[in-house]
């Protein structure tokens, strides 16, 4: 029997989101998993605890307006468009949300020693700033055991589930992405308890993702649900797809600014709309197709360097006696 992980966005996270799990965020300002991001709030998840390198595009910030996430550990969020990601500042202010600060490098450690299956990860850097004093949680000073001067330590962070987005998977779950795929991607879902879930662009044959291994970031056996869905990171950028929409993040981020018409956003653009084709098909309708067309890249970007994997067949061997010599027939 074939194993066909394909599903869509809202048996995804229905079946492997479950209130109060701990979520690695995947995305590096660009391939954020918006469209997971707006089943999550259309489902009204609660009490969600974050991982994260760092991420863009408001996707944080809409989890945290819509009251999803109690707690979150990253380097940092952000909405560059609107300036700031206000809901997550008005949030952290009010006491409704812990927020747990660690530096670019922390962060990249921590999920690396997740990946790695070791407690901790030491990480330069840290000693004389206020991350130590303010993140016990994450960040501890310990003694180097070959040197006996003080060093950093970032714990490891373990996922229950992390959401990514990327171009290509098969149904197997094997995903395949290109460019800049995220800071932590591969060691944020690697380490994941339960495994991934991801949004693709395109789903593809697995023939096609076992003739460039190298572009494999995450292998089928930690895929939980493969999500086909176009402009799944929109409004970031997903790499030779679609660009960074700068308008709709700043549209976005004017409604995060006032908590009194984060509802209003929030309705028409999650609640209101049953699914991501839904959204796209209602931000064609508002802003026009040349908006949604004006975002595709200019192709042929290519890298110059083509390579050829090649293969050896091993029925060569047939036929061939074992090599000997005089030494060892003695």
């Amino acid at each position: 029997m074939s194993v066909d992980k394909r599903m869509t966005l809202k048996e995804a996270v229905s079946k492997f989101i479950l209130e109060g799990d701990t979520l690695y965020y995947g995305g590096f300002q660009i391939m954020v998993p918006m469209a997971l991001t707006y089943e999550i709030i259309r489902q009204r998840k609660k009490h969600l605890n974050i991982l994260s390198t760092s991420t863009d595009a408001g996707g944080l910030d809409l989890l945290v307006a819509a009251g999803c996430i109690d707690e979150m550990h990253l380097a940092w969020a952000m909405n560059w468009c609107a300036r700031a990601p206000h809901a997550i500042q008005r949030a952290f202010q009010d006491g409704e949300l812990k927020r747990h600060d660690i530096s670019n490098f922390g962060a990249t450690g921590a999920l690396m020693a997740g990946y790695l299956g070791v407690p901790f990860f030491p990480v330069r850097g840290n000693i004389g700033t206020d991350v130590v004093k303010y993140n016990s949680a994450d960040v501890r000073i310990i003694d180097d055991p070959f040197t006996g001067k003080p060093i950093t330590v970032v714990r490891a962070w373990r996922a229950d589930v992390a959401l990514i987005h990327a171009q290509r998977a098969d149904h197997l779950g094997n995903v395949v992405a290109w460019g800049t795929h995220g800071n932590g991607d591969q060691h944020g879902a690697m380490g994941s308890k339960r495994g991934v879930i991801v949004t693709a662009e395109e789903i593809v044959d697995p023939e096609m993702v076992r003739s460039d291994p190298d572009r494999t970031l995450i292998p089928y056996y930690k895929t939980l649900a493969v999500v086909p869905c176009p402009w799944g990171a929109h409004p970031s950028a997903c790499r030779g797809f679609y660009g960074l929409d700068v308008r709709f993040a700043q549209y976005q981020g004017k409604y995060m600014k006032k908590k009194e018409i984060v509802p209003h956003f929030l309705n028409e653009w999650i609640y209101g709309v049953k699914d991501h084709k839904a959204y796209i098909q209602k931000y064609v309708n508002t802003f026009g197709q040349e908006a949604l067309e004006r975002l595709k890249p200019i192709l042929g970007f290519k890298p110059q360097m083509e390579v050829d994997y090649g293969y050896h067949d091993p029925n060569i061997w047939e036929g061939v006696p074992p090599y000997t010599d005089m030494h060892i027939r003695g």
